[in-house]
């Protein structure tokens, strides 16, 4: 019992840093502060040591910002992608890189209230770099979601 408690707990605190974050009333931590100073612009992106970056990294970047940001990974390195309003555009460098499987995309953030719902965008592009799954962040609540590429996917998971 007292294991759920500390989970909701959790998830209350990164949502109310979240929305303290969005509303401007504290800052980032100074490492998502040195984070969001290598990719301060849309359609900016740099390399990290691999595994350093983590999913929630990315929200928190996209509670200050309120722009999207994604997360790619390789062999070697993390890559923190900039990404616009509702959404990220990829340049044909990384584009290559995940579709020749040199990358994948490990996550990005939207501004979901509650239950998150991957675009019929978001499954459109895991097919078209031939990836089966990716996670979605909300930077509204810090809840994240495993998606796939088929819709029906969640259809049968949620079944089972």
């Amino acid at each position: 019992m007292v294991k759920n408690s500390t989970i909701l707990s959790s998830s209350a605190s990164t949502q109310k840093s979240l929305e303290a974050i969005r509303n401007g009333d504290v800052g980032l931590n100074e490492r998502r502060t040195s984070i969001l100073a290598r990719v301060p612009h849309s359609n900016d992106w740099a390399a990290f040591e691999y595994g350093s970056i983590k999913v929630k990294d990315l929200a928190y970047l996209s509670a200050a910002t309120h722009h999207e940001f994604a997360l790619l990974r390789g062999k070697t390195k993390d890559i923190v992608f900039h990404g616009i309003e509702r959404h990220c555009e990829f340049n044909e460098e990384l584009l290559t890189l995940l579709k020749t499987k040199k990358l994948r995309l490990i996550a990005h953030t939207h501004p979901d209230y509650g239950f998150i719902e991957p675009s019929a965008d978001d499954r459109d592009f895991l097919k078209y770099i031939e990836q089966r799954k990716s996670i979605i962040i909300s930077y509204i609540t810090g809840y994240e979601m495993e998606f796939t590429s088929n819709i029906f996917d969640d259809f049968m998971e949620g079944g089972n």
